[in-house]
């Protein structure tokens, strides 16, 4: 079994710095924090979680909170958060809130009595800030995928996604584009939809309010895509404001006889797992999740080390994946 000073060895650093490392009772510069935990990763080292404990009132853990395990993007997230916590050697505590606010609370309440050392939440409010206790909680929150005013935050940007789905559209040569959003008071979709109809009006396209849905951020809202595909004016191609959205047109679609991309081109955002199983497979604006699950864990043991934490929000870009969904529109 590998020690501390094998690691020290391994990284090219004194066992002293190995220790500073893993306790931060001294800074240690990124470069050798990277050397460290390159070094704690192939030689499989894993401290001793409970005396170090003991040592300094941490317990290597944090908590993460999501609104929908079920949802298969939100478990991507969680898959990937667990694999950046192992990777820094910290255990995690996760929650499902099931998208209530005062399941949300609860759930912080009770991870504070596990004595986690910090907290990731994807929160279920609508509101930019929402309150989770009476009192902010003591210890570090980082805010995931959801962007939170004036707290530390980390999150996909969501504005340049839509003008990227918008961008692409454009690009094949549509002109009749329609939409079905989600719950338009989350942020994320707010966001999406105002990049998507920026990047159109640089194209002098618009979007007429006949092509446009709202509902939940579900299946049942992308069957709704029916509504839309009426009359000689039917748009010939469809932005959805996650992939759960899309899958649900694309499934109504075909319900109704339509070629996706023959006859109508589908677009949808997120890219979860099982885009790439339709047929034809799903053309979907990435969110990058490992990359998302990395930085808020690394966010957030930043912030425990140093007890201190920067409320602004990390973006990371988003990229369009083309697959078989979209094509130029039909010929008259």
């Amino acid at each position: 079994m590998a020690t501390i000073k094998d690691v020290a060895r391994h990284a090219g650093v004194a066992p002293s710095t190995v220790s500073h490392y893993f306790t931060g009772n001294a800074p240690v510069s990124d470069t050798t924090r990277a050397r460290i935990e390159r070094a704690v990763r192939e030689l499989g080292y894993r401290p001793n979680a409970a005396a170090r404990s003991l040592r300094l009132a941490q317990t290597r853990s944090i908590g993460l909170i999501v609104p929908n395990i079920a949802n298969p993007f939100f478990a991507e997230i969680v898959q990937a958060v667990g694999y950046a916590c192992q990777q820094v050697g910290y255990s995690l505590l996760l929650g499902d809130s099931s998208g209530d606010e005062g399941r949300e609370r609860d759930l912080v309440a009770n991870m504070l009595k596990q004595y986690i050392d910090g907290l990731l939440i994807i929160h279920a409010g609508r509101a930019p800030t929402p309150r989770l206790l009476k009192e902010e909680p003591p210890i570090p929150v980082v805010y995931v995928d959801r962007e939170v005013d004036d707290r530390a935050s980390v999150a996909t940007d969501n504005y340049l996604g839509g003008r990227l789905a918008a961008r692409h559209l454009a690009g094949l040569g549509h002109r009749r584009i329609g939409i079905l959003a989600g719950d338009p008071h989350v942020k994320n979709v707010q966001q999406r939809l105002a990049g998507f109809e920026q990047e159109l009006k640089a194209h002098r396209i618009t979007v007429s309010k006949r092509h446009v849905i709202y509902g939940s951020q579900s299946f049942e809202t992308g069957r709704d895509v029916q509504l839309l595909m009426v009359g000689p004016d039917a748009p010939t191609a469809i932005f959805a404001t996650n992939d759960i959205i899309a899958l649900g047109a694309w499934h109504k679609l075909n319900d109704m006889g339509l070629r996706i991309p023959d006859d109508v081109s589908l677009i949808g955002y997120d890219n979860i797992e099982m885009t790439q199983w339709t047929l034809p497979p799903l053309t979907t604006v990435e969110q990058d999740k490992r990359e998302l699950g990395r930085q808020s864990v690394a966010t957030l043991v930043k912030a425990i080390r140093d007890r201190e934490l920067v409320p602004a929000t990390i973006h990371i870009p988003p990229r369009v994946v083309v697959r078989g969904s979209t094509a130029p529109p039909p010929q008259p």
